[in-house]
């Protein structure tokens, strides 16, 4: 049973929405009227939207964090999650854009991708059916599809940052390449959506609430239609 997340089975839905922010997952968690059923290291609310039980999970910053969360989160019955994060902008994209990744890039020869998988590549994509759901929701508010890169060094972004831009990535962030592996090998389908927070090598701060909230709600309205087939 999971050692970090106190909830019975029954607590979590099939479908969760994951954010590396406690006070993010709070603020989707009050949109839905959602109930805390977790404290225990990573705060888990469940609720639901028009009919379709939704459990919202904050699960930290960093690959070990999020696997952590969506190891025990599968235990507990997860079939499909959605993240909504934070990315540092490579491409010619601005504060509050909205990237579907396409795919992760992340680096090889330790860490845990090789905790998983020894010397072999990990599989660094997304469910493509999700995806493609989500984009194609998510253009109505100018999202743009394509590969990002999953690093570990939050403060080490800014050196790689041209490196990236040549491998034709989009934008920079932390979970999704961890969440891409473990969807395929746990079982669970996965779609990562990210909000550009800052454009990498510059300085700045915004507050992002309302788009989170932008995003947030047109997820939850193609997971609807995702579920109930329309």
């Amino acid at each position: 049973m999971p050692y970090h997340i106190k909830a019975d089975k029954s607590e979590v839905a099939d479908i969760v929405i994951g954010v590396g922010d406690p006070a993010r997952a709070q603020l989707f968690a009050e949109t839905i009227g959602a109930r805390l059923v977790n404290a225990n290291r990573y705060p888990v609310y469940t609720g639901r939207y028009k009919d379709l039980a939704i459990t919202i999970v904050a699960h930290g910053i960093g690959a070990p964090s999020i696997a952590i969360a969506l190891e025990e989160l599968k235990m507990l019955g997860m079939r499909k999650f959605v993240r909504i994060g934070t990315a540092g902008a490579l491409a010619e994209l601005k504060v509050g854009d909205v990237v579907v990744a396409s795919a992760a890039i992340a680096a090889r020869g330790g860490g845990i991708y090789a905790s998983y998988l020894g010397e072999a590549c990990p599989p660094l994509a997304p469910s493509p059916r999700l995806t493609t759901r989500l984009y194609e929701r998510l253009r109505r508010l100018g999202a743009v599809m394509g590969p990002v890169v999953s690093s570990d060094a939050f403060y080490a972004e800014s050196d790689a940052a041209s490196l990236w831009r040549s491998w034709g990535a989009l934008a920079v962030e932390m979970e999704c390449a961890a969440a891409m592996m473990l969807g395929w090998m746990r079982g669970f389908e996965t779609a990562c959506v990210l909000v550009v927070s800052n454009v990498v090598g510059k300085e700045g701060s915004t507050d992002l609430r309302g788009r989170f909230l932008e995003v947030f709600r047109e997820v939850l309205e193609a997971l609807v239609e995702i579920m109930w087939g329309s």
